[in-house]
């Protein structure tokens, strides 16, 4: 009984296995191909496939194929035995004429099911000298794309280059911009080296993609076909008003270049590498100039910075409440635009609530598009009084980018019921009034009027008026007084945040180079030099009061220079920085290499603590 059981729950869990598998099927070609480049189209599917259909082609010869293709691979771990299979079908095609190839949709049969590919549709360059090997329109290629050709000796600028691409070049102020960096090759990259990234004076910048690996993929620029690479792209939001300029990006590129003509060659030759050398071509992204206007006069009271499109929606976290218990007008402003820059809006209550801190709640991500998702505003209140009471309608206006005018919106006014709360002492209760006595009878209308001069005599002495009362008083007045220079001087240090971040700025460096060592001892190559360049910047930031928007290198160099900092350390922070970003694009010395960058660091930081 119990080996049927057994035997049981095996057939369930293969069962169940078999139903969670889901077989795919695949069409890999290149996006864009040259007009006499002969090319392939790859069909595969990770099972066993069956009754596959020929695509249909326009624009382009079938000159082979389809070619089959089958694997067949076994892993036994910890005794688990999994297959796999995987066949493939080849197309070698080459365009008919300049212009868009079209491939229909291929079907097969896997696993009993049909599957069905997408359309494709390859751009045909006309003039444009194909390199022979292929990008897939999945963009899931890794490491250097295959070239176009090897350079003989000298590389030209039309070779490779870098450039640096904006979303809109003519905005008003706060509005978003996308900046994508790109670089553009038709001959092999074997590495990077001196890379300086572009500098966004006058915006706040957000880096909203950065690839750990270079991917390339086709792209026809003015009917040549470059492999191009993201290599950064920026969220940028204009805070000035002109012609910004924006300083380029730089980087050495290594590229490989054949050293003679490849007579008498022979295929060692190819294996060893012996006849290739390494030139460095610098590249430089050039100059860009973004134009950025003023956002027109006249906005209203209610503008809360805003510049997109939003939704506004005013709710309560719950439509009764307690006397002097809490709770919240929550506002959410919900769109695309500037979300991260823009302001919480202006709520009245009613005069018996008492109104606390505003609290704000991000959900927004970076996109192709700008900045999109929600922003929450939740003001707490506490009723101090029971009744049904009404929050007035709340208004906020932005500025609309495609109507070029100030939108202002209004919510719907909110009704909530406050009961009567638990008896507090101090709650405010009304006091219904005085207790009114009778007018008791003393007796008689008239007492005796005492007849004579009195007799008076001294009945002790008063305290006020005496020396003891004045030497009390001039003790209070001086407490008073250190008290009241005590409290000035403490509010003085709070409200002083940048001498506060000055002196905290090498205590809270220390706590992330701490950060850092934990990943140096656990080698994460990636988070440690991240957490290391967040270190030196946060310490700079810090230390020379500036905003993170103005954390750019030649401002830092020339606020350091203002504070008198020694050029040797000046370079030394620079040096570091830049080791920092080419970190992530090679691959780097290991643990002992970034030992010695966290060393480096902690000197470069206590050197600059003497002088700052």
């Amino acid at each position: 009984m119990r080996y049927l059981k057994k035997v049981f729950l095996a057939l369930l869990l293969m069962a169940g296995t078999a139903a969670l598998a889901q077989n795919t099927f695949t069409v890999d070609a290149p996006r864009v191909v040259g007009q006499d480049e002969v090319f392939r189209i790859v069909f595969t599917a990770d099972g066993e496939m069956t009754d596959f259909s020929n695509p249909t082609v326009t624009g382009a010869e079938i000159l082979a194929g389809p070619s089959p293709s089958r694997m067949h691979s076994t892993q036994i771990i910890n005794g688990q035995r999994t297959e796999r299979v995987e066949m493939s079908y080849t197309f070698i095609l080459r365009p008919t004429a300049a212009g868009t190839a079209t491939i229909s949709p291929a079907t097969a049969v896997i696993g009993g099911k049909e599957y069905r590919t997408r359309e494709l549709s390859i751009e045909v360059v006309q003039g444009a000298a194909g390199n022979g090997g292929q990008q897939q329109q999945s963009g899931e290629a890794t490491g250097n794309a295959p070239v176009q050709r090897q350079p003989l000796g000298e590389v030209s600028s039309s070779d490779v280059f870098l450039q640096l691409s904006f979303s809109k070049t003519k905005v008003v102020k706060g509005e978003p911009i996308i900046a994508t960096l790109k670089l553009y090759t038709k001959v092999p990259i074997a590495g990077f080296e001196d890379i300086k990234f572009p500098v966004f004076n006058g915006f706040w910048s957000q880096e909203i993609e950065t690839p750990q690996n270079i991917n390339f993929v086709r792209e026809n620029v003015d009917n040549q076909i470059y492999n191009s690479a993201v290599l950064r792209r920026y969220m940028l939001l204009p805070q000035q008003t002109g012609d910004l300029e924006i300083k380029p990006a730089e980087m050495i590129c290594q590229v490989q270049v054949r050293t003679s003509t490849g007579g008498g060659r022979s295929i060692f030759d190819d294996f060893f590498d012996s006849g290739y050398h390494v030139v460095k071509k610098r590249v430089n992204s050039g100059v860009s100039k973004i134009k950025v206007s003023p956002l027109p006069a006249g906005a209203p009271a209610t503008f809360g910075q805003g510049v997109g499109n939003f939704t506004l929606s005013v709710e309560l976290s719950r439509d009764s409440v307690k006397a002097h218990e809490a709770g919240s007008v929550i506002v959410t402003v919900k769109g695309s635009g500037n979300l991260n820059l823009i302001e919480a809006p202006k709520v009245q209550l009613p005069a018996d609530f008492e109104l606390y801190d505003v609290k704000t709640n991000n959900n927004y991500s970076y996109g192709s598009n700008g900045i999109s998702g929600s922003k929450t505003f939740e003001f707490p209140f506490i009723p101090r009084s029971e009744g049904l009471f009404e929050i007035p309608p709340m208004e906020y206006t932005y500025f609309d980018i495609k109507s070029g005018r100030y939108v202002t919106l209004k919510s719907a006014p909110v009704e909530i019921k406050v009961s009567k709360g638990d008896n507090v002492a101090g709650s405010g209760t009304l006091v219904q009034g005085i207790s009114k006595q009778a007018v008791a009878n003393l007796g008689e209308d008239i007492r005796y009027i005492l007849q004579g001069a009195p007799e008076l005599g001294r009945k002790g002495s008063f305290f006020v008026g005496s020396v003891s009362f004045f030497i009390v008083l001039a003790v209070l007045a001086l407490l008073y007084a250190a008290a009241y220079h005590l409290l000035k001087r403490n509010a003085r240090l709070r409200g002083d945040v940048v001498r506060t971040r000055n002196r905290k700025a090498n205590k809270v460096a220390r706590m992330r180079l701490k950060l850092a060592q934990s990943y140096l001892g656990q080698n994460l190559r990636a988070p440690f030099y991240e957490e290391l360049h967040k270190a030196l910047l946060g310490y700079v930031s810090d230390k020379l009061a500036m905003q993170f928007a103005d954390m750019q290198r030649d401002t830092i160099k020339e606020t350091m220079e203002q504070k008198g900092v020694s050029v040797a350390n000046i370079d030394e922070f620079m040096q570091l920085l830049d080791e920092c970003e080419m970190a992530r694009y090679s691959a780097g010395s290991g643990s002992e290499g970034m030992q010695a960058q966290y060393e480096k660091a902690m000197a470069v930081i206590s050197s600059l603590e003497g002088e700052l």
